[in-house]
């Protein structure tokens, strides 16, 4: 059986944890609450970039291009705009984070009635920080490079469920899928 895990980086986040959460940078909401490609997070003197970009994935038997949601260490200069002359603004949160909610999926695949893949990534990251929460979610459509966004309260009980991975396979697969809810702090 193949595995991939593409789960972000525990030990990272927490040590997020009692730091402040001072803002985030993304283009500008034109219609829906999500952005392509790229998010700015700013903790205490530190910049991060939560981006959600194609790449050729082994996508259970087929090489296609999905989106990897990836979080990582970067520099205010790299969070920009995936298009050109996109105006990116910055929401300040200006709070501590008091905890960080992280939601893995693990998604399986048996084809002729043998399992065959084990794929992890992280499908949310929540943080609570200045008695709010904030959402950041990689949306459930594999080659959507859309984050969404959302603030406020019980975030996790608003996460799109992932029901149409189930869907449209043909019979020789059986798909099925998983979420694991990790809670830091």
């Amino acid at each position: 059986m193949k595995s991939i895990d593409m789960r972000f980086d525990l030990s990272l986040i927490n040590r997020w944890i009692g730091k402040k959460f001072n803002k985030y940078k993304c283009d500008t909401f034109e219609f829906t609450n999500s952005v392509t490609q790229i998010v700015g997070l700013y903790i205490e003197d530190e910049v991060y970039s939560l981006t959600n970009i194609q790449e050729p994935v082994d996508y259970f038997g087929m090489n296609d291009d999905i989106s990897v949601f990836k979080l990582k260490e970067s520099e205010d200069s790299s969070v920009k705009s995936a298009f050109k002359e996109a105006e990116m603004i910055s929401t300040p949160i200006n709070g501590e984070i008091t905890s960080i909610k992280v939601v893995n999926e693990l998604q399986k695949m048996t084809i002729d009635d043998m399992p065959k893949y084990e794929v992890w990534f992280t499908r949310a990251i929540i943080f609570e920080a200045g008695g709010r929460e904030i959402a950041f979610e990689k949306s459930i459509v594999p080659f959507s490079e859309e984050i969404i966004i959302r603030r406020g309260y019980n975030l996790i009980d608003g996460l799109e469920s992932n029901e149409s991975f189930l869907e449209d396979w043909d019979d020789k697969y059986s798909p099925e899928y998983s979420r694991e809810i990790i809670k830091l702090g």
